[in-house]
C-alpha cells in the first residue's frame, strides 16, 4: 500500500497575493505526472477553489479571512483540501448545492455549467455561480466535505477533491 505524499499545505490569512503565493508554490511543486491534462485539471481545481475560499470566507472584525489548503498524492490519486470559515447563514444553502451537484453525470454537470455561463447572472459577491460546477467538471469525482462548528455565527468548511491521473 502507497502511502500519502503531502505536495503542499498551507494554513493562514487569504489575500490576493497570498493566493498568487500559494498559486506559485503550487507550480513548483507540481505532482508528478506524465499527463499533461492532470496537470491542468489539478491548476484549474487549485485555482478556482481559491477563488471560492477568498470570495466566500466568512470574516468578521474579531477573525480575519482564513483557509487551509492541503494537496496530497497516493499514486495516481491527488486529494486536493480547501478550507475556510463559512456563515452559518449560508452553510446549508451550500451543503445542499454540493448534495445536488454530486447527483448529476458529468454531461450533467456539463449542460447545467453551458447554461448557467449563458445566463450570465452575477451574485452580490461576484460570482456566476460556476466554481463548484468548474470544479466538478475538472475532478470528474464527487466532492466531499466536512463541518467544524466555529461559533454561533460560522462553522469550518472543508471541501475535498480527488483528482486522479489515468496515465498512472
Amino acid at each position: 500500500m502507497n502511502a500519502s505524499k503531502q505536495l503542499l499545505a498551507y494554513d493562514g490569512e487569504i489575500t490576493f497575493d497570498k493566493i498568487e503565493e500559494i498559486l506559485t508554490l503550487f507550480t513548483q511543486k507540481m505532482p508528478e505526472t506524465d499527463n499533461p491534462v492532470c496537470k491542468i485539471r489539478l491548476f484549474s481545481i487549485m485555482v478556482e477553489g481559491l477563488e471560492n475560499a477568498y470570495r466566500h470566507n466568512f470574516d468578521s472584525p474579531e477573525h480575519n479571512p482564513q483557509i487551509k489548503v492541503l494537496l496530497t498524492q497516493n499514486g495516481g490519486n491527488f486529494i486536493l483540501r480547501i478550507g475556510n470559515r463559512v456563515d452559518n447563514n449560508d452553510l446549508k444553502k451550500l451543503t445542499d448545492h454540493i448534495d445536488e451537484l454530486n447527483q448529476l453525470s458529468q454531461t450533467e454537470v456539463k449542460k447545467l455549467y453551458n447554461k448557467t455561463i449563458h445566463q450570465g447572472h452575477i451574485t452580490e459577491k461576484g460570482g456566476a455561480g460556476l466554481g463548484l460546477l468548474k470544479i466538478l467538471r475538472s475532478s470528474k469525482e464527487p466532492l466531499k466535505y466536512a463541518v467544524s462548528d466555529i461559533d454561533s455565527k460560522s462553522s469550518f468548511f472543508d471541501l475535498s477533491i480527488s483528482i486522479t491521473d489515468t496515465s498512472k
